[in-house]
């Protein structure tokens, strides 16, 4: 952290090699206010200031760092300590420079923290902590001195640790290097929403983070077990760390990727599974336009349309692909609603400025971030490319014609609705059980008969095309209602486990009840699943699947039908 530096993870320090605990020192008082000691521009204060920076490493063919350039930590909380207190708080300018006043002939040092905090309009607070460390927050000190009689300057530089041949040093610039992609993010943000609010998010990294699993499979962030970077819901992004083997503070890619998925849950809508997918699967609805929004929101806000992801011996690896369109080596084989690939393409394709093939539409992010805020959250239809290019159809009706034009590039019909109406792309299925997209069905008719198969699963299965289906349908009345799902093809020799799940614009209730004693392939009606809920007026979605279709760690069991009702009582 610089020759004279002093180490800090969260709470606690490093000094001279010897660790003692924050709260011995008074460092816990610290905090974003002022602290005590002049400030106010008195005859007895001096200005200090400075500029932070960190190790930037581009990308070759992996990580080039004979390339490492110093970038300016921007936006990042900056301290001045003295004494195991906080004197004053600022924050980076977008060129990494700072200044404050603080008191004459004190002994302080300079503090920075790998947060982006700002309250009021707009709005952020995003950390860079170490799962493996008790969730330490990382930070950045300078040496310690007197700050004089007359106005001083005291610049940090983060360094990557890098030695030649291996990190020899501690990684200094990661957690900054990983704030700085976020901040590119938020400036994306920021261009078409001046005011925007955005939830707090914990960016975990450690060098402990690896890709994989403890026994149960389950992911352990404490131990950096964490099988693969990820977002998840409530906690925050978990991202590799693991020299030699693949690390992503400087995939900055991975980063707004993941970040997406923030934006996606935290300021719109996503209905997605997740689960492990690969760009050329057909995967289910929601999940594809999950992961290919991601993409393309890591190129928009880059300006940078190839991803890249590097690993291996000395980060020496590295594969990516183009977001605007593969090449004639890297052709999309399976377009469609259902292809990761082609979302990524059709929103890359609205918002950038280059025309080629199908696209010669040039509409701003904000066209895109506008819908993503608006009617596509808030569609009873569940979040896919239809409900997302039916609400940017209606909101931009002039361009229409040529947003129909990049979605027919990639072998989606006309988007007549969120519901895709229509649609007879059925991916390659041989069992027909694809389309439509989604069956109406009316409360109290006769059961409408659909089947979840395995057919696109692989050895990332769980959610892919066909595993799960979807019913739309409205209630007018309100009244008790029932739901219920009946098997009625059975593989030989399986049990079946039908499970549903009821939606508007969110999930409303899940019924996934174990097969009960009478249910087998020689007795299909004993497998049943239903379930009884208040309904009031309006359009609803019901989704039905075999449980054992859309695990990925559990065998499936293949093509299973079954009979749905929605009943009044």
């Amino acid at each position: 952290m610089g020759s004279d530096g002093v180490g800090v993870i969260g709470n606690v320090v490093r000094f001279g090699g010897q660790w003692l605990a924050a709260a011995a020192l008074g460092l816990l008082a610290s905090g974003c206010g002022g602290g005590g000691g002049g400030g106010g521009g008195t005859p007895a204060d001096v200005t200090l200031s400075g500029t932070v920076t960190f190790d930037f490493v581009p990308m070759g063919n992996g990580l080039d760092y004979g390339q490492t350039q110093a970038r300016p930590v921007r936006g990042a909380t900056v301290e001045i300590v003295s004494g195991g207190a906080v004197l004053t708080t600022t924050k980076t300018s977008p060129t990494g420079s700072y200044s404050v006043t603080v008191p004459q002939n004190r002994s302080v040092f300079v503090r920075v923290k790998a947060q982006m905090q700002q309250t009021g309009a707009p709005s952020r607070d995003f950390r860079v902590l170490d799962n493996t460390n008790s969730d330490a927050l990382y930070a950045l000190d300078g040496p310690e001195s007197s700050t004089g009689t007359a106005a001083s300057t005291r610049n940090l530089h983060a360094p990557s640790g890098w030695g030649g041949a291996s990190y020899t040093s501690e990684r200094a610039a990661a957690p900054f290097a990983i704030l700085d992609t976020v901040y590119e993010a938020i400036t994306l943000l920021l261009t078409v929403d001046p005011a925007v609010s955005l939830p707090a998010l914990n960016l975990y990294w450690s060098t402990e983070n690896r890709p994989a699993l403890p026994a149960d499979g389950i992911p352990d962030p404490m131990t950096g077990e964490i099988g693969t970077s990820f977002f998840a819901p409530g906690f925050g992004i978990f991202l590799l760390g693991a020299e030699n083997v693949d690390t992503e503070e400087y995939d900055r890619h991975v980063i707004v990727h993941e970040w997406g998925h923030y934006f996606e849950n935290e300021l719109s809508r996503s209905d997605s599974t997740g689960g492990r997918h690969t760009r050329y699967d057909r995967l289910d609805m929601r999940t594809a336009f999950s992961e290919g929004l991601s993409n393309a929101l890591s190129g928009i806000a880059l300006a940078d349309s190839l991803y890249r992801d590097t690993s291996g011996p000395q980060q020496g690896m590295s594969f990516g692909f183009n977001i605007e369109g593969p090449s004639f080596l890297d052709s999309n084989s399976n377009p469609g609603w259902f292809s990761e690939e082609s979302i990524q393409e059709i929103v890359y394709d609205i918002v950038d400025a280059n025309p080629d093939g199908p696209d010669q539409l040039d509409m701003d992010f904000a066209a895109v971030y506008v819908t993503l805020r608006g009617g596509y959250r808030d569609s009873i239809a569940l979040t896919t490319i239809f409900s997302f290019i039916d609400v940017l159809k209606t909101s931009n009706t002039a361009e229409a014609p040529l947003i129909d034009d990049i979605v027919n590039g990639q072998s989606i019909d006309d988007v007549v609705d969120g519901y895709g109406t229509g649609e007879s792309n059925n991916g390659g299925t041989l069992s027909g059980d694809v389309l439509p997209v989604y069956t109406t069905i009316a409360v109290n008719d006769p059961p409408v008969n659909v089947c979840s198969t395995d057919e696109f699963e692989s050895a990332t299965g769980g959610n892919k095309l066909g595993s799960r289906q979807y019913l739309r349908f409205n209630v007018a009345s309100s009244a008790t209602h029932t739901f219920t799902a009946v098997a009625t093809v059975i593989p030989s020799g399986a049990v079946a486990d039908p499970d549903l799940v009821l939606h508007q614009a969110g999930v409303l209730q899940v019924s996934e009840a174990a097969p009960g004693p009478t249910c087998s392939d020689s007795t299909p009606a004993g497998c049943i699943e239903t379930f009884q809920r208040f309904m009031t007026p309006g359009d609803y979605v019901l989704e039905v699947y075999e449980w054992t279709n859309t695990q990925g760690d559990v065998p499936p069991i293949g093509r299973t039908c079954f009979d749905i009702t929605v009943t009044q009582l």
